[in-house]
């Protein structure tokens, strides 16, 4: 059998509790041997390489505003609802010539690189501690490292 690309994505036409049990399905399948976590792994990895192309192609994404702008700015069609609206709005301030905003920005930079610095050698305290004496204020305190914590995962890339 030879799908053509939409006949793919097509099979994806679900609501949303046809695909909370499509995920069930997966897991059970992973859970009962009959299915590879990795060869999933690679699928979903390559499902959302599929969908950030489409999504950060400029024609993919031109055609899909006439397309939904046609409908009007709110309408629903195959189990969802699209909205025609205004995402991701920035400002520039770079051009504002406001002195106050400047010296602020400035102050943030000093402080953000100051606590930079701190948070590195907060990093190299033993894990007894350390004990520090404030040059200004002349208190004696006991510092501690930060805690540390993370997360295993499975990092995969495509080829």
């Amino acid at each position: 059998m030879n799908l053509q690309p939409l006949q793919i994505v097509g099979l994806f036409e679900l609501n949303k509790t046809s695909r909370e049990e499509f995920v069930s399905l997966l897991i059970d399948s992973i859970d009962s041997g009959n299915a590879d976590a990795l060869k999933m792994q690679c699928f979903i990895k390559n499902m959302e390489a599929i969908a950030k192309g489409l999504n950060e192609n400029t024609i993919y994404k031109k055609s899909l505003i006439d397309s939904a702008s046609q409908r009007g700015k709110s309408f629903e069609y195959f189990n969802a609802k699209f909205e025609v609206k205004e995402v991701g709005v920035k400002y520039d301030y770079s051009q504002c010539n406001d002195i106050v905003y400047k010296e602020m920005i400035e102050e943030l930079e000093a402080i953000t690189t100051k606590v930079k610095e701190r948070e590195k050698f907060l990093k190299t305290i033993p894990s007894g501690g350390l004990l520090i004496t404030d040059p200004v204020s002349g208190e004696t305190f006991t510092a501690y490292p930060p805690s540390k914590s993370s997360t295993t995962s499975v990092a995969v890339t495509l080829k």
